[in-house]
């Protein structure tokens, strides 16, 4: 599994942000090898928000990132946030034993 992070500080509207995100997110779960999407809003800074996607391999998602509709997008996305995304390799793992 190929993991994605993405920490954004948003400028612009949340909103906006929020629905153009929701845009790039629908394209991509209809890409092959995507497995999941979650967003996270910071409880701390309103302006601060935290993407982790989920893919089968590090080339699906490097496949999708090509397409022309999330070059697009992103570009759009880009007016409203500054991004700092990574791939991400999984260390360790806990759950409940309960």
């Amino acid at each position: 599994m190929f993991t994605f992070i993405n920490r954004f500080t948003v400028e612009g509207g949340t909103e906006e942000f929020e629905r153009r995100l929701a845009d790039i997110t629908a394209h991509m779960s209809q890409q092959p090898g995507f497995r999941s999407h979650r967003l996270y809003h910071s409880g701390k800074d309103p302006k601060v928000y935290v993407e982790v996607a989920e893919w089968e391999h590090a080339a699906d998602h490097q496949r999708a990132a090509r397409t022309e509709e999330f070059l697009v997008a992103v570009r759009q996305v880009q007016k409203l946030a500054s991004a700092d995304p990574a791939p991400y390799t999984l260390v360790t793992t806990h759950a409940a034993t309960r």
